[in-house]
């Protein structure tokens, strides 16, 4: 069972991160699974109604957590990007909910838009050159209502950890960012809370990047964002949301192409494409 061997790994890892398993039971292709409860507040509870001091906190004990996850469990050992071939695995499906999602060819006042299959084509290719440096044990799915916040022991848990693996860290980052820009929260003190938090993260990955030479860092985000905000949309039946997401996806698959044949050292992820 995924869950349990990923409940298993952390322990092993990195002890307290997540529930203990009390109990496990399989029979046939039926598996039961007994493990801890883990007191206190999902991340997305903290973002939306604690104190602004316990958000900060919050926010800060998250990024230190990962942080030491990231030093401790970093391997020497290279990540292709993968994100755009997951995009695919989940095309069918955005599909489905969203069929005209799929952009033709356009030209507007002289201007070539391409088409969505030619982006994903050309973005295909880019990242074959494109490799984190090193690898670190990530969650896998990284969303905000994963992660549980115990104000009382300043601790941060995770939850459902069945996809946790050695992998590259922007995928973790991506799927954080994008989770928060997705809630469908739109009071303005509220949003602004929500763009506090993807500005803090966003800036605490830049560092890490930073700090450990990552060159490729921003291209890979920027086609981890495509990714995530694309293949979310099938969670999203708000037709304004949802086309807002996809036009921001297409927005960073088109900055990819056209850095193609440039150092990708360079290139520079438009944050506008999440903050304005």
């Amino acid at each position: 069972m995924a869950e349990k061997a990923g409940l298993e790994l952390w322990a092993k890892t990195y002890p307290g991160l997540v529930a203990g398993v009390f109990g496990f039971h399989e029979e046939g292709d039926k598996a039961s699974l007994l493990v801890e409860y883990l007191s206190g507040c999902n991340l997305d509870e903290v973002l939306l109604t604690s104190p602004e001091d316990v958000l900060q906190n919050a926010l800060f004990i998250m990024t230190q957590t990962v942080q030491d996850i990231w030093e401790t469990t970093c391997a020497d050992v290279p990540v292709p990007a993968a994100f755009m071939a997951q995009l695919h695995r989940r095309l069918d499906a955005v599909l489905q909910i969203h069929p005209g999602f799929m952009r033709p060819e356009k030209e507007i006042c002289g201007a070539r838009a391409r088409a969505t299959r030619e982006l994903l084509d050309i973005c295909v290719a880019a990242e074959r050159d494109l490799c984190a440096p090193f690898s670190v044990l990530i969650h896998g799915d990284f969303n905000v209502n994963n992660l549980v916040y115990n104000h009382q022991t300043q601790r941060l848990h995770y939850l459902d950890v069945h996809r946790s693996c050695l992998g590259d860290y922007v995928q973790d980052v991506s799927v954080f960012l994008i989770s928060n820009y997705r809630m469908p929260v739109f009071e303005a003190h509220l949003r602004e809370r929500i763009l506090w938090a993807m500005r803090e993260c966003l800036a605490f990955a830049r560092s890490f990047a930073l700090e450990k030479g990552d060159e490729t860092f921003e291209a890979r985000m920027a086609l981890a964002l495509a990714r995530s905000l694309f293949t979310s949309t099938r969670f999203e039946l708000n037709p304004a949301f949802s086309r807002g997401m996809c036009q921001r996806a297409h927005y960073l698959l088109e900055r990819v192409a056209e850095h193609c044949g440039r150092p990708w050292r360079e290139f520079r992820l438009p944050d506008q494409v999440l903050f304005a």
